[in-house]
């Protein structure tokens, strides 16, 4: 995984963080258990769904569910959906990065 994150932060400047998030990193999978992640976009020009497949690996070995929020989206949901906002941010961290390290 951690592999994968850092493909994906030299590919695409504009990632902040990635977080792993879930049943899988909480120790509770079921059989067929996909894995959850959380791309913490800089900025975005695309819609949320469109900017989904830039950040998909091929040949993942297993389901992915990706969720790529910018800056400014996950300041909205602190707010609006604070649950689901814990959720997505309170994961492993497989690619923080100082707010200072990228452009």
């Amino acid at each position: 995984m951690r592999g994968w994150a850092r493909q994906v932060g030299d590919r695409h400047p504009e990632v902040r963080r990635i977080v792993w998030f879930g049943s899988r990193v909480h120790g509770i999978p079921a059989p067929g258990s996909d894995v959850d992640l959380c791309l913490v976009l800089a900025h975005s020009d695309k819609p949320f769904r469109e900017r989904i497949g830039d950040y998909l690996p091929f040949g993942f070995p297993v389901g992915l569910d990706l969720f790529p929020y910018t800056l400014g989206e996950l300041d909205r949901l602190r707010l609006e959906h604070p649950s689901w906002h814990r959720a997505l941010t309170s994961g492993v961290d497989l690619m923080p990065l100082a707010d200072d390290a990228r452009g």
